[in-house]
């Protein structure tokens, strides 16, 4: 099962459903992996001053409908499970869940021109800024956790292929209330800004 979820500081989010799950028969104990991949990316701001900069940002940053997209995470998910058949149960053999994070932060590159009060202004915004894409990072941290510990040497009666669906149902439902988090997070933006 994949699933695509974009958080951006905008307040916009996109959600793309993938599915991907794979069924394997094989005897064997299960293992289990949570694998965070990070991938950081940045755009330019320049200035002198907080407005010089705030001025940049609405230059140069990314937009959608809603406006520029100050810091943006885009997580992608991916799980694979593959079970074994035990006399009339089936049992999770393996599984890996993995969470692909793209982190989007803005970097001011003159910083060592400008005078102390415009560096102590962008400090304060940037870690601002990076505490709260941190926050929408917890939160699908914590979601891959809840479906590692759902997946992970499950075992039920009757077929795998029943398994398998209520699996990918309660990992789907998981991602879902996370999506529900993500959201209330971004409501509960906080007011900051270089101006």
């Amino acid at each position: 099962m994949g699933i695509i979820v974009t958080r951006r500081l905008s307040t916009s989010s996109k959600c793309i459903f993938v599915f991907n799950a794979f069924v394997a028969l094989g005897a064997v104990e299960a293992q289990a992996d949570v694998k965070l991949q990070e991938t950081y990316s940045t755009y330019q701001l320049r200035g002198l001053s907080r407005q010089a900069i705030h001025n940049d940002l609405h230059r140069v940053a990314k937009r959608d409908a809603d406006g520029i997209i100050e810091g943006e995470v885009a997580d992608h998910w991916d799980w694979n499970f593959k079970f074994a058949a035990i006399g009339d149960s089936c049992q999770v053999t393996s599984d890996e869940i993995v969470l692909k994070l793209k982190i989007l932060l803005p970097t001011w590159v003159d910083d060592a021109r400008a005078d102390p009060a415009t560096r102590k202004a962008w400090n304060r915004y940037f870690q601002e800024l990076k505490a709260h894409e941190d926050g929408h990072k917890a939160i699908a941290l914590e979601a891959a956790k809840q479906v590692n510990k759902l997946t992970h040497g499950a075992t039920a009666p009757g077929s795998c292929t029943a398994l398998e669906r209520s699996l990918n149902r309660a990992a789907k439902q998981i991602v879902e209330s996370s999506e529900k988090a993500q959201d209330q997070h971004e409501a509960s933006l906080p007011l900051y800004t270089l101006e």
